[in-house]
Order: C-alpha cells, then structure tokens, then sequence
C-alpha cells in the first residue's frame, strides 16, 4: 500500500474519531451536572490557597469534618479553562476527553486489525457510547488514563520503558481521581492471567508493572490514605448503590444505556462466536460489565474495554461505510445545534437544567447560613457559596449520617419536624415536589419564596422554640 493511501486511511480514521467525539460532545452542551458546580469551587481553592484542601468548608453540616480532595488535580484544570473561557473551557474539557479517548483506542488497535476501518470504527463509537458519562467532572480525565492503560495493555512489551511509563500514568491518575488504585489491580491481575496460560516471562514483567504502578499510586496528598479511601468508598458503598443514580444497578429503562449495553454486548458475542473467548481483552471486558450491572459506575471501563476488543475481532469494514458514518454524526451534530442552539454561559446551562438560579439569589440576599437543600442542588448552592445541608460529596456526609438520614427522611407529613429538627434556618426545595406539598400543609413551615423551578421555606418561630 503506498504512503498516499496510507496517509489517506489514517486521515479518514481520525475524521472518524473526530466526527464521534463532535456529536458526544455536541449532546452534552447542555447537560449540567450538580458535580460539576462543587468541582469548580473546591478547584477554586486549590488554585487560591496553592494547596489541598483537608476538611470540608462548605457545608454547615459536617464543616470541618475530615475530608478526601482526591480530584485535586483535575477540578484545578476545570477551574483555571473555567476562568479564562468560561463555559467553553469546560466544554473542551469534554471535547479533549472524547477525542483522546478515541484516539488512543484507535491507536492500540491499528495494527492488530485486518481492516484498518475496524479501528477507527472503535475510536468513533467510544466516545459515542459514553455520551452519558462525558461531563467536565473528573471522571473524564479518568476515561483517558484507562484507554492510556488499554493501549499499554495491547501492545504486551512491558520492558523498562512500560514499566516507568505506568509508573507515571499512576502518579498523574492518583491525583485526578482515587481509582488510581485499579490501574496496578489491573496489571496485578494481567500478570496471573499470563502466568495461568504459561507465560512466565511476561507474567514476571507485568509483576514488576504492578510494583512500579503501586508506588505511583502513593505520589500524592493523602499518600496510601488514598487506597483505603478508594477501598472503603468505591467497593464497600453499598449504600450508595441504593441512593445515587449513577452508583445504582444497570438500568435498560435508559434508551442510551440499553443501547449502549446492546452494542457491547454484539461485539463480545461476535467475539465468542470466533473463538476470542480465550483472550485477555475478552475476559477484561466481560468482568467489567459485570460489574457495571452491579453498578453502573463501571460501565465507561466496561465499554472502553469492549471497543478495545472488537481489535481482535476477524472483521472486515468497507471505507465507505466509515465515510457514511463520518457524515451522519456530522450531520446530526449540526442539526442538535440547530436544533437547540449554543449556550452563552454555564449559568444558562444551569437554568435550563432547572437548577435553582433565581431562588438561590433570593437565599443568598437573605444570609441564610443553615439551608436544608435538595441533595441534587448542594453542588450548585455551594457554587454560589451558600453553605448547603448536603451535596454531591456522599463520601463526606457519612461521618455523622447526615447522608443517610437525609435519605431516610419519611415519606410522610413528619418531614416537615424532621427537617425543622436539622436546625435549618430556611428550606429550599424542588417546587411540586413531595417536600414541597408537605411543607405547604406543614405547621412546622411557611413559604417565602416561590419560582417556576423552587420553593423557599422559613420555620414557624413559634413552633421552632417548642
């Protein structure tokens, strides 16, 4: 093959890459996230005081409490674009996250595949297929750190050159985000695969991988604090699993997680059907979307895996077919843009994402220091900086069960005393919401403040003082 078509391919897998990440990105313009809103202050601090911060200061619950700040790293890059580009600094940090990921999936897989086609197919549908999970949050810089550890993975040379290179990948993931941890897991469970099917020399190289990624791992803040962290919030948090969507079992009622699911789960069929089933890339695929029905904060991991394996897939695409889907996801990019137009900033984000923009002004001119607020809203609260009841942080509200009282409150009219019995001194709640209704009828609460969006509540003094 000539160097012309050569560089032709490589051009057209990239476009591919590119088109995939565009709509990825494109779908999530106007997603707002309350997680993002608590990142951009703490990345605030970070950025003010030149150092990490140890203890909570934005809550009136837990303040002071101790504190695990293990996106430092990450939520300073969020709020440095954030200061110089305002909404776009954040959106290109969600671009960046898609393409690289693409990229370097792309990347491992050229190669390994008969069809050059095949791999920059699996570069496009990543981003795709993780349309859900590309926010501006942390996790994203994650999703490139694994596809980083996936490209490692398929070129199987862990020579001292791979060795120190993890080495580093462990220090830069341990500081943007805590399951840093699982990357010498990872190669830790590489190493016995290896050695299970005979492969003594790589199984020894990939042991010492997993030494060098372990000491990486303890390069940061909290040292090897960050591994009980990450053991103690990521596998033994059941009660997340039981509150916080995003932690809950895979759900197929969500037409973009069904879809996504069924996707991976034909290209590991097709997979099995050829016999692939004895391969590394298999197995690492399957165990994550085992997990992820567990719980679907593995499915990212779950779904780079699979597109990584379709590299070991005997199958051939035609160049036409990526051209035709090179010029869908551009099409239907523009057309989302059209259709919903282009924010101007990302307090517009968070009023159309029916955060509570105006009532948080009204709670803020009125110098409440104690709101109890809706658990979706504590990240934008303190993004405003209103100290919040509780937020996003679930990990920090456990130390006095605020988070599990919070989600314990009773489905009943006795929510109007328990949430008086917090020592609120205002409620801000989800207008036509069921605390809202209570709260009307309660004797404990009058209303203040009302807008389409939320509804703000001051105690009865009377009944307070009883």
């Amino acid at each position: 093959m000539s160097g012309r078509v050569l560089g032709s391919n490589r051009l057209q897998g990239i476009g591919a890459v590119l088109a995939g990440a565009l709509f990825a990105g494109v779908c999530q313009m106007w997603t707002a996230d309350p997680d993002v809103f608590w990142h951009l202050k703490v990345g605030e601090w970070i950025v003010r005081n030149r150092s990490v911060p140890v203890s909570d200061v934005y809550s009136w619950t837990a303040y002071g409490q101790p504190w695990t700040a293990h996106e430092w790293l990450w939520e300073a890059l969020m709020y440095t674009l954030y200061c110089k580009s305002g909404f776009w600094g954040l959106w290109l940090l969600v671009l960046v996250s898609a393409v690289t990921c693409g990229l370097v999936l792309r990347g491992a897989l050229v190669g390994r595949v008969e069809s050059p086609a095949v791999a920059s197919l699996a570069g496009s549908f990543a981003p795709l297929l993780l349309v859900v999970w590309l926010k501006p949050w942390p996790q994203a810089g994650v999703y490139i750190l694994f596809s980083v550890y996936l490209l490692l993975s398929f070129r199987e040379a862990w020579g001292k050159k791979e060795i120190v290179r993890v080495f580093f990948l462990a220090i830069i993931w341990s500081n943007v985000h805590s399951s840093a941890v699982m990357l010498p897991l990872l190669l830790l469970a590489e190493a016995v695969w290896w050695r299970f099917i005979g492969e003594s020399v790589k199984a020894r190289k990939l042991v010492w991988a997993f030494l060098g990624a372990s000491a990486g791992t303890l390069l940061n803040p909290h040292g090897l604090a960050l591994w009980g962290y990450a053991v103690r919030e990521g596998l033994l948090s059941g009660e997340y699993r039981k509150h916080i969507a995003e932690w809950m079992p895979f759900f197929f009622g969500d037409y973009v997680l069904a879809g996504a699911f069924l996707a991976c789960v034909f290209v590991l069929f097709i997979g099995v059907a050829q016999g692939k089933a004895n391969t590394l890339a298999f197995w690492r695929a399957a165990g994550f979307w085992v997990m992820a029905l567990r719980s679907r904060i593995y499915m990212p991991y779950a779904v780079l895996s699979t597109m990584a394996f379709a590299g070991v897939l005997e199958v051939r695409v035609r160049e036409q077919l990526l051209r035709i889907v090179v010029a869908l996801l551009v099409a239907w990019s523009v057309f989302v843009v059209v259709a919903r137009g282009v924010p101007s900033s990302l307090e517009q984000v968070a009023e159309k994402g029916r955060f509570p923009v105006a009532a948080a002004e009204f709670v803020k001119a009125r110098g409440y220091q104690r709101i109890f607020n809706d658990y979706a809203w504590g990240g934008y609260l303190i993004f405003k900086e209103i100290p919040v009841y509780i937020d996003g942080r679930a990990d920090l509200y456990r130390y006095k069960r605020i988070f599990s009282t919070y989600m314990q409150l009773p489905d009943t009219e006795e929510v109007g005393r328990c949430i008086v019995e917090t020592g609120a001194e205002a409620a801000l709640v989800i207008r036509g919401s069921f605390v809202d209704r209570v709260l009307e009828e309660s004797r404990y609460w009058k209303r203040i403040y009302w807008d389409e969006v939320a509804v703000v509540y001051e105690p009865v003094p009377a009944i307070r003082s009883d």
